[in-house]
């Protein structure tokens, strides 16, 4: 045999040995969720590499994926009808998504460091420490055992190997999936509303009938709607689950504003900074829309966080005010006037003052409990630390009867 025909020959068996370890990696899956800083709040799932966009979803929405491959950068989704159910219009078409906006998550949850390695094995030289308690990491390609992971950290500052059992498909920074500010709003609309799968343009998910009022737990506005996080929607007692991720339009949502300090109003900015010009004041039970909120603000740091509102009876006054500062009780507001005196209950005794004060105390004794409390709508709230736009109220009062009520005890004015 002429070396020449020895030397393709041997050429064919690496690509074939190639060829097949790379069809083996590609066949291993990974768990990973889209987390996609694009200002626009949306990401791109292509019909296939580079190719045309399929659809689009919230990039913060919690999608969590198996996907397989990559082939240049781009991962495929397995079964995307099961991940995005109503969005895919072809439920068999194939599904990819870049590399840019997938991520992994690893955590020191036993108080032992993460490290990238060169090679995926874990004998192999360390590229180096991840130092956070929590880190995210945009998966690059697996092993051919599919038992570890090529990722990048912090945009490209470190690349290398990673055990996939040292990695979980969800975001978890915040605790509870999300590392972004969210609210709670509420909506009564005066005629049917319809919720739909993208911001403006999407498929109907659901409809929330007119009349009715409906609590949402909301996050990342985009183009003035506003993603509904949970997969359900609180009606009085009751629940509506939502099949599918849903967006809701910022003017069929409201909060109420509600003022801690007593003073009847409250300070609207003109950026989101209580450093920023004071441009008016809203009076303390004015229904707002919510337009926007400060997304730079985990609910543990410093800086509180602001959103931006406007109000249906001042359009023109349109900026920012505290998220302490509203409340998604839906009910009209009352003053402290209102509600100040005394309320008894078979045992117990609440007195309420004109400044807030609550005190607290079991008749027949004559020691109390003090706290201070703030009026959110009909919604009393104990301590004025807990009060703001996702509190639970500690009692509501019933303006007509002039009762206090709370878990099932009615307390009456005396």
């Amino acid at each position: 045999m002429k070396k020449s025909s020895i030397l393709a020959a041997v050429a064919a068996v690496f690509c074939l040995m190639a060829g097949a370890l790379t069809l083996r990696a590609q066949q291993h899956e990974l768990e990973c969720f889209i987390h996609d800083t694009d200002p626009s709040g949306l990401t791109n799932i292509r019909a296939t590499p580079g190719g045309k966009v399929l659809l689009q979803v919230n990039s913060l929405g919690g999608f969590t994926m198996n996907v397989t491959g990559p082939s240049g950068g781009w991962w495929q989704i397995k079964n995307p009808a099961e991940v995005f159910g109503s969005l895919m219009k072809d439920p068999k078409s194939q599904a990819w998504v870049h590399r840019s906006v997938l991520a992994v998550a690893t955590y020191s949850f036993d108080a032992h460091h993460r490290f990238l390695r060169t090679e995926p094995r874990a004998d192999a030289p360390k590229v180096g420490m991840i130092p956070e308690f929590i880190g995210i990491l945009r998966p690059q390609e697996l092993s051919a055992d599919g038992e570890w992971v090529k990722v990048n950290y912090e945009e490209g500052k470190m690349t290398g190997w990673i055990a996939v059992s040292d990695t979980v498909p969800e975001d978890i920074e915040s605790g509870d999936g999300y590392d972004f500010p969210w609210m709670y709003a509420y909506a009564r609309p005066d005629k049917d509303l319809t919720l739909l799968s993208a911001p403006g343009n999407g498929v109907k998910t659901a409809t929330l009938k007119k009349g009715e009022t409906y609590r949402f737990w909301l996050a990342n506005p985009v183009d003035g709607w506003w993603d509904v996080l949970a997969d359900s929607v609180n009606h009085g007692p009751d629940e509506i689950g939502l099949d599918e991720y849903s967006w809701v339009s910022s003017n069929a949502v409201c909060m109420r504003i509600i003022d801690p300090d007593k003073k009847d109003t409250v300070p609207v900015y003109g950026g989101p900074d209580e450093k920023s010009k004071v441009i008016g004041n809203l009076k303390a039970g004015t229904e707002v829309h919510p337009l926007d909120i400060t997304q730079d603000r985990p609910f543990w740091g410093e800086e509180p966080i602001m959103l931006k509102v406007v109000s249906d009876e001042n359009p023109d006054l349109v900026g920012w005010v505290l998220y302490s500062n509203l409340s998604s009780a839906p009910a009209p507001y009352v003053s402290y006037a209102d509600v100040a005196g005394t309320y008894e209950s078979e045992d117990e005794r609440i007195v309420l003052t004109k400044d807030g004060t609550l005190r607290w105390s079991v008749i027949g004794h004559d020691s109390s409990l003090e706290y201070n409390y703030v009026i959110g709508g009909y919604c009393i709230y104990q301590d004025t630390d807990e009060a703001g736009a996702d509190a639970q109220p500690d009692y509501f009062f019933d303006p007509v009867k002039k009762v206090l009520s709370s878990y099932g005890t009615v307390y009456s004015r005396k």
